[in-house]
């Protein structure tokens, strides 16, 4: 039990990462608001930990719209204040040249991934605040440490870990903590998909990381429920690489006089 109103809030949680965070939560006995605009699977996942005996709501919210943000905050009032907040919500990107990069899909990723990240958290940190609790993870990347060839997404997550940072900053001393997870190559199902049409070469990544796999999304929701566990409760403004060492490994590759 995280506290007396045992409530979490993950946005983007029906599917990938987010939902593997949703059903860990659930799975420990905590009440799930599950956020997300992909209202047929949001349901499904709700439905699904519903007949587990398991305690999920699912409400519909499109991060790009300040109107539906505050709303959605709204509907999850009525459940009581959260114990933890998952900003889990995201758009991906393949990669493209900057040169050759839509300014438009520019615009979407960093409205949705940075703005709806800071509008989520100002929504629920004005609450959690107000309370003298809570705790929020925020959803970083390896692109938040290394440049990558996802112009836009890159860039978002580098600035959702300064994010991160400034939040654990502010809110700490109103009894708040924020932190963020920093998933390397993750086999989400969308990563499977990428793998399929040739996108990825899973090969490559597999070379890369120190212990020679894919990390599985249910490692990423198991890091996340650490940070927002009283175990880490000495712990804010981190963002935690979660990438089977590949950050480490592709710096010890790189060197020339490797052994």
């Amino acid at each position: 039990m995280l506290s007396e109103s045992n409530l979490a809030v993950v946005t983007g949680g029906a599917s990938g990462i987010g939902e593997a965070t949703t059903r860990r939560f659930a799975a420990s006995g905590v009440h799930v608001i599950i956020g997300d605009r992909d209202r047929a699977r949001g349901e499904a996942v709700a439905t699904d930990l519903l007949r587990k005996g398991l305690a999920a709501t699912f409400v519909a919210v499109d991060l790009a719209r300040d109107d539906e943000v505050a709303a959605f905050a709204a509907e999850v009032a009525h459940h009581g204040v959260p114990d933890v907040l998952v900003n889990s919500g995201g758009l991906l990107q393949n990669a493209v040249h900057l040169l050759k990069m839509d300014m438009a899909e520019f615009d979407s990723l960093w409205q949705v991934n940075v703005r709806g990240t800071l509008l989520a958290s100002r929504a629920f940190g004005e609450v959690m605040c107000a309370a003298g609790r809570g705790s929020i993870v925020n959803l970083c990347s390896l692109t938040s440490f290394r440049p990558s060839g996802q112009v836009g997404y890159a860039v978002g997550k580098a600035g959702i870990k300064m994010l991160t940072e400034v939040m654990a900053a502010d809110f700490g001393p109103k009894g708040v903590r924020v932190n963020a997870v920093a998933p390397g190559y993750t086999l989400t199902p969308a990563m499977q998909a990428r793998i399929d049409n040739g996108e990825r070469d899973p090969d490559l990544v597999i070379k890369k990381s120190a212990l020679g796999r894919f990390v599985m999304p249910s490692e990423v929701a198991d890091a996340i429920y650490f940070l927002c566990s009283p175990q880490a409760a000495a712990i804010t403004g981190v963002t935690l690489p979660i990438d089977c060492g590949w950050l480490a490994t592709t710096a010890y590759q790189a060197y020339a006089a490797q052994p």
